[in-house]
């Protein structure tokens, strides 16, 4: 009995060992190859766009597979990509295009090769046509970044991109981005003039995150990549530089948001003066432009009257009160310091990272106020972008009259 139970289970052993063996070492290391359906119109109209490409490896393999037309010419769908051994067969989705690229409609030989790690190598052979494909080639034309030199630190100057495109076709797919050096993605927002993927022009803008309060990314140069994939598999990419210099978030504070008036009391026809001190406490050169501290305005006046209108990005503190007729917030505004202690670059006057000035407002006030008490305050304001700091020094100043 013990014999007879000895000798099964050595029999059992054996046959786990052949079971093994198969799988690692007997045979052509690939069979089976098989494309269902044979003949694919690859046109993304739902009906035999695509067809099933499977085989079997008895063992691990490199394998490639290709597709010969009927010149001869070979097309590489899979290059010596290692594939362990599985029980189940490989399948792959084909919709007939390679590298991007749709192949022309004709006869084609799908071909499988796979070679074992002891250089057993089987040749699979299989036939496909393609016809009904979609003729039309997808193309990306007429990249342009303008301007490709970018400053996004919302001094009102460089601070958007705009990137367009014309699309051939519609396409599934389509994505914008930044490319850095070292491979690193910066998405650029979708285009605002035609749905993403639709045939025709697109335009994106692209102000990198600085609008939103998000650091840019850093100075250097940068590569601008468009990719689309239509829907049968065309791909095309195209690219273009684009350079970020002083990019940054502004900032720019009112120090202790706190200013001294000149007095509680003043008489029609006095003269109201503030001072406050003002620090660039950011890594960017702000913007500002006259006119300078200790302008002199009157009730009547604003800025305009010093031919200095507001321009987007620029950083002014300004002075309101209550009462303000003149329909405009901030009516009296003055540059962030005298002309020579800012710093000129490209023609425009810039307070440096780090640097801190005093800034006086002086105001006549040559009108009757609508109360006897009205609140005088002041702010920094940076230019149709937004108010940095409103109502500074909200204090009510008596108006003898």
């Amino acid at each position: 009995m013990r014999g007879r139970l000895g000798r099964a289970l050595a029999a059992v052993g054996l046959l786990a060992l052949g079971v093994v063996l198969v799988g690692c070492t007997g045979g052509p290391p690939a069979a089976d190859l098989a494309l269902r359906p044979a003949e694919i119109s690859p046109n993304a109209d739902g009906s035999s766009d695509v067809t099933q490409i499977s085989y079997r490896l008895s063992r691990a393999a490199a394998v490639s597979l290709y597709f010969v037309d009927e010149n001869g010419g070979r097309h590489y769908f899979r290059q010596d990509s290692r594939r362990a051994y599985s029980a189940d067969p490989y399948q792959v989705d084909f919709g007939g295009a390679i590298d991007g690229r749709l192949l022309p409609d004709g006869r084609y030989t799908a071909v499988l090769e796979a070679t074992d790690d002891r250089g057993q190598t089987a040749h699979l052979e299989a036939p496909l046509t393609i016809s009904g494909g979609d003729p039309a080639p997808l193309t990306i034309e007429n990249l342009s970044i303008s301007p490709n030199l970018f400053t996004p630190n919302r001094d009102g100057i460089s601070d958007r991109v705009t990137i367009g495109y014309y699309l051939s076709k519609d396409v599934r797919q389509v994505e914008a981005y930044l490319l850095d050096k070292d491979g690193l993605r910066y998405p650029i927002p979708q285009d605002k003039i035609r749905k993403a993927g639709a045939k025709g022009s697109h335009q994106h803008d692209y102000d990198a995150g600085v609008d939103l309060g998000a650091q840019p990314p850093d100075d250097g140069v940068y590569t601008v990549v468009v990719e689309a994939e239509d829907y049968v598999g065309n791909k095309d990419r195209v690219t273009g530089p684009l350079t970020i210099v002083s990019g940054g978030v502004p900032q720019v504070e009112i120090v202790n948001a706190a200013a001294e008036w000149s007095a509680p009391i003043v008489s029609l026809g006095d003269t109201l003066t503030f001072t406050c001190t003002v620090r660039n406490i950011g890594t960017v050169p702000v913007r500002t432009k006259g006119p300078e501290p200790g302008t002199l305005y009157g009730m009547d006046d604003n800025f305009n009257a010093f031919k200095q209108p507001e321009e987007p990005g620029l950083f002014r503190v300004g002075l309101d009160y209550e009462g303000n007729s003149a329909g405009r917030q901030y009516p009296f505004r003055w540059q962030l310091g005298r002309d020579d202690e800012l710093t000129e670059i490209n023609g425009q006057k810039y307070l440096m990272p780090g640097q801190t000035v005093t800034v006086t407002g002086r105001v006549k006030i040559d009108e009757k106020t609508v109360r006897v008490e009205p609140y005088f305050w002041i702010g920094l304001i940076h230019e149709n972008v937004w108010i940095v700091q409103d109502r500074v020094e909200y204090t009510q100043i008596k108006v003898q009259f």
